[in-house]
């Protein structure tokens, strides 16, 4: 079994170069700034005018985006996908996040040094962790048998939800700015696509019968 249906696999190449552009678009852009940029002004203020009066309560649904909860959540599914003799799954919880994350706060961070705050903020790790976790979800969610597509749907919307809710929390309660978290979500995104097309790679290989002499 593969984790991504292979009439999917030319679509998810253009998604990922289009996520590398924006990353790289924007570390060029924001590189050492301190202060937002003009799309930040134009979406942070409209943002900060329609939910600013939910602050408290979408800084206590942030918390699903902390770091615990993130590995909680890819170990139960890393472990499930084992006894389920599903290696592959297992794989891609575990190495994509990850990746994602190092990528985020070892190199990407200290090389674009953008500041929110006297943060390093770009890109934004909140949004990488949530983002990575939810595509890691929904590659499963698209290849997994058994269920109708009204369920596949639904999951698939509360899925985006969740990451809208972190994504939106973290802007209106003043922990980065807007294009720091398109940033996050590209780098989320892309690099769990990659490494989807990375396994299913491998496991081809694997799976491929010896050569006959």
């Amino acid at each position: 079994m593969r984790l991504l249906p292979p009439q999917a696999r030319r679509p998810v190449v253009g998604l990922i170069v289009l996520c590398a552009a924006v990353v790289a678009v924007g570390a060029a852009l924001y590189h050492g700034e301190l202060r937002a940029g003009r799309l930040d002004d134009a979406v942070d203020d409209r943002l900060f005018t329609i939910f600013g009066r939910y602050r408290v309560f979408l800084y206590q649904l942030l918390h699903v985006a902390d770091l615990q909860v993130v590995a909680t959540v890819l170990a139960v599914v890393a472990v499930t996908a084992v006894l389920r003799a599903r290696p592959d799954i297992a794989a891609l919880a575990a190495i994509g996040p990850l990746v994602a994350i190092g990528l985020t706060e070892l190199v990407l961070k200290p090389l674009v040094r953008r500041r929110y705050t006297g943060w390093l903020s770009y890109p934004s790790g909140h949004t990488v962790g949530m983002l990575s976790t939810c595509t890691v979800l929904g590659v499963i969610l698209l290849g997994a048998g058994g269920l109708t597509l009204a369920l596949r749907v639904a999951m698939g919307v509360l899925l985006l939800a969740a990451s809208v809710i972190v994504v939106l929390a973290l802007i209106v309660d003043g922990f980065h700015y807007f294009t720091d978290t398109v940033a996050g979500t590209g780098l989320a995104v892309g690099i769990v696509l990659l490494v989807a097309m990375a396994v299913d790679t491998v496991t081809g290989l694997v799976a491929r019968p010896p050569a006959r002499v």
